[in-house]
């Protein structure tokens, strides 16, 4: 199943986000507004980490598409 969560965050407007494959781990070296959406091999559940050290990394989204929309959250709360 195919979600919009490499759209999602590329819409940030900085750098580009990949997938590792498709539907797995995206990731975009940007030092402030990139960071890495995954997911946990014990519970499928989905996970944030952020490049930007002001930022926490976040947990138990049930799909990529809820991690990466918490992603941009994040980022636009937060200010970075």
């Amino acid at each position: 199943m195919t979600d919009n969560a490499v759209s999602i965050l590329n819409a940030l407007g900085h750098g580009t986000w990949t997938e590792s494959y498709s539907g797995g781990m995206i990731s975009n070296p940007d030092p402030v507004f990139g960071g890495i959406v995954d997911s946990a091999i014990a519970t499928a559940e989905w996970f944030v980490i952020f490049n930007a050290p002001s930022l926490k990394a976040l947990e138990g989204f049930p799909t990529r598409e809820r991690a990466a929309e918490a992603f941009v959250i994040g980022v636009r709360v937060c200010d970075v």
